[in-house]
Protein backbone atom coordinates (compact mmCIF):
# COMPACT_ATOMS: atom_id res chain seq x y z
CA UNK A 1 0.00 0.00 0.00
CA UNK A 2 1.28 3.26 -0.97
CA UNK A 3 1.06 6.22 1.69
CA UNK A 4 1.24 9.88 0.49
CA UNK A 5 2.64 12.18 3.05
CA UNK A 6 2.32 16.23 2.49
CA UNK A 7 5.23 18.41 3.55
CA UNK A 8 2.60 19.64 6.62
CA UNK A 9 1.86 15.88 7.50
CA UNK A 10 5.81 15.34 8.13
CA UNK A 11 5.99 18.35 10.44
CA UNK A 12 2.74 17.00 12.95
CA UNK A 13 4.97 13.78 12.66
CA UNK A 14 7.87 14.30 13.83
CA UNK A 15 6.72 15.34 17.44
CA UNK A 16 4.26 11.95 17.85
CA UNK A 17 7.01 10.13 16.74
CA UNK A 18 8.82 11.16 19.22
CA UNK A 19 6.69 10.55 21.80
CA UNK A 20 6.43 7.48 20.88
CA UNK A 21 10.35 6.96 21.05
CA UNK A 22 9.95 8.00 24.51
CA UNK A 23 7.47 5.61 25.67
CA UNK A 24 9.10 2.74 24.05
CA UNK A 25 12.36 3.47 25.56
CA UNK A 26 10.62 4.30 29.02
CA UNK A 27 8.58 0.78 28.53
CA UNK A 28 12.53 -0.87 27.94
CA UNK A 29 14.23 0.65 31.11
CA UNK A 30 10.91 -0.62 33.14
CA UNK A 31 11.35 -4.01 31.54
CA UNK A 32 15.03 -4.11 31.40
CA UNK A 33 14.61 -3.78 35.76
CA UNK A 34 13.41 -7.77 35.75
CA UNK A 35 15.93 -8.92 33.33
CA UNK A 36 18.68 -11.57 34.42
CA UNK A 37 22.14 -12.07 34.02
CA UNK A 38 21.79 -13.18 30.43
CA UNK A 39 20.48 -9.99 29.16
CA UNK A 40 23.86 -8.41 31.14
CA UNK A 41 24.66 -6.76 26.98
CA UNK A 42 20.89 -5.97 26.44
CA UNK A 43 20.61 -4.28 30.16
CA UNK A 44 23.96 -1.72 29.63
CA UNK A 45 22.77 -1.37 26.01
CA UNK A 46 19.49 0.35 27.58
CA UNK A 47 21.33 2.17 30.72
CA UNK A 48 23.93 3.11 28.48
CA UNK A 49 20.86 5.46 26.46
CA UNK A 50 19.75 9.55 27.72
CA UNK A 51 17.47 9.86 25.38
CA UNK A 52 16.82 9.27 21.52
CA UNK A 53 15.98 12.55 19.99
CA UNK A 54 14.05 12.72 16.44
CA UNK A 55 16.98 14.50 13.86
CA UNK A 56 14.14 14.46 10.63
CA UNK A 57 11.77 12.58 9.05
CA UNK A 58 11.81 11.39 5.40
CA UNK A 59 9.00 10.05 3.58
CA UNK A 60 10.02 8.67 0.42
CA UNK A 61 8.86 4.78 -0.22
CA UNK A 62 8.73 4.23 3.56
CA UNK A 63 8.62 6.51 6.68
CA UNK A 64 12.51 7.00 7.63
CA UNK A 65 13.28 8.11 11.19
CA UNK A 66 16.65 9.34 11.61
CA UNK A 67 17.83 9.77 15.55
CA UNK A 68 20.25 10.89 17.35
CA UNK A 69 21.22 8.87 20.73
CA UNK A 70 22.18 10.56 23.31
CA UNK A 71 25.10 8.15 25.53
CA UNK A 72 26.15 8.28 29.07
CA UNK A 73 29.20 5.64 28.63
CA UNK A 74 31.49 4.64 25.84
CA UNK A 75 29.51 2.12 24.42
CA UNK A 76 29.79 2.37 20.61
CA UNK A 77 26.86 0.81 19.41
CA UNK A 78 22.74 0.43 20.04
CA UNK A 79 21.53 -1.60 16.79
CA UNK A 80 19.71 -4.01 19.41
CA UNK A 81 17.99 -0.66 21.11
CA UNK A 82 17.10 0.35 17.75
CA UNK A 83 15.99 -2.52 15.85
CA UNK A 84 13.45 -3.40 19.29
CA UNK A 85 11.63 0.51 19.08
CA UNK A 86 11.27 0.08 15.60
CA UNK A 87 9.52 -3.43 16.21
CA UNK A 88 7.43 -1.96 18.93
CA UNK A 89 6.60 0.99 16.78
CA UNK A 90 5.44 -1.23 14.26
CA UNK A 91 2.63 -1.72 15.61
CA UNK A 92 1.71 2.03 15.44
CA UNK A 93 3.03 3.13 11.96
CA UNK A 94 3.95 -0.24 10.03
CA UNK A 95 5.83 1.53 7.17
CA UNK A 96 8.01 2.83 9.46
CA UNK A 97 12.08 2.25 9.64
CA UNK A 98 14.36 3.88 12.18
CA UNK A 99 17.88 4.62 11.31
CA UNK A 100 21.03 6.48 14.07
CA UNK A 101 22.14 9.31 12.67
CA UNK A 102 24.34 10.24 15.06
CA UNK A 103 25.64 9.24 18.72
CA UNK A 104 26.33 12.03 21.01
CA UNK A 105 28.56 11.66 23.69
CA UNK A 106 27.57 13.50 27.00
CA UNK A 107 29.47 12.36 29.16
CA UNK A 108 32.09 14.82 30.92
CA UNK A 109 34.22 13.02 32.17
CA UNK A 110 35.48 8.86 32.19
CA UNK A 111 37.24 6.57 30.49
CA UNK A 112 37.56 7.80 26.71
CA UNK A 113 36.94 11.66 27.61
CA UNK A 114 39.82 12.97 29.90
CA UNK A 115 42.11 9.39 29.77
Amino acid sequence: MKYIVTESQVKSLQPRIQKLIDSELDSLRTESEDWGMGEMDELAEVQSVDKIVVDRVVTISKIKVYVNIHKNSNRPDFDNLIAEIQYRLEDWIPSIELYIEDIIDDRKFGPGIDW
